[in-house]
């Protein structure tokens, strides 16, 4: 999902993308915020499957403009997934999918604030609860662990060590202590680092 590079970090995330998970905007924006650590585009893998979150208003265009093979908002879609783009091996989270993980799982409490239009889970939250309803183990790698102030906010960050941002949108505490509970319960594999 998002910007994950896979250059350099091979032994920890593996060498190959069966399945990429994104928005219109992570698919895009992953471009420009994770250049700098070696992110070249989404991943385009022999036979990957693109599953979209439709977040807002924009990801329908998108999928407008992918589906009919037109630009959206002066950028072609189809551009993003490398030549790998179609309609079979593309699919998308339905709304009641993402009720149910937010409802469920990681109602936050701040959608009793003003905010609450924009706050949902992150792209890996849905990624997660994805591969919990369709595959047999999940490991998980790169998510926020209890010992989270003492690394980067992301991991390709070797030199350079940054805050994690909290954003309004994503309750990041709560799915941490989520991924924790399920580890816990051996429901999920959560990889945590026990080094600097």
């Amino acid at each position: 999902m998002n910007g994950a590079v896979i250059e350099g970090y091979e032994e920890d995330v593996g060498n190959r993308t069966s399945v990429y998970v994104h928005t219109s905007y992570s698919i895009t924006a992953s471009l420009y915020l994770f250049k700098k650590y070696g992110y070249k585009s989404a991943p385009h893998d022999e036979g990957i499957k693109y599953v979209m979150i439709p977040e807002g208003m924009r990801d329908y265009l998108w999928l407008n403009a992918l589906f009919k093979g037109e630009k959206a908002s002066k950028k072609d879609p189809r551009t993003y997934y490398s030549g790998q783009f179609s309609e079979n091996h593309f699919y998308v989270l339905h709304q009641d999918f993402l009720r149910y993980v937010r409802n469920r799982f990681l109602k936050s409490s701040n959608l009793n604030q003003g905010l609450w239009p924009i706050v949902r889970p992150t792209n890996g939250a849905f990624a997660i609860f994805t591969a919990l309803h369709t595959c047999d183990t999940v490991s998980a790698y790169g998510f926020m662990t209890e010992d989270y102030r003492k690394y980067s906010s992301y991991y390709a960050e070797k030199h350079h060590k940054t805050d994690i941002i909290f954003y309004a949108n994503h309750d990041y505490i709560l799915e941490k202590n989520l991924w924790k509970s399920l580890h816990d319960k051996k429901i999920i594999k959560l990889f945590q680092r026990t080094g600097s």
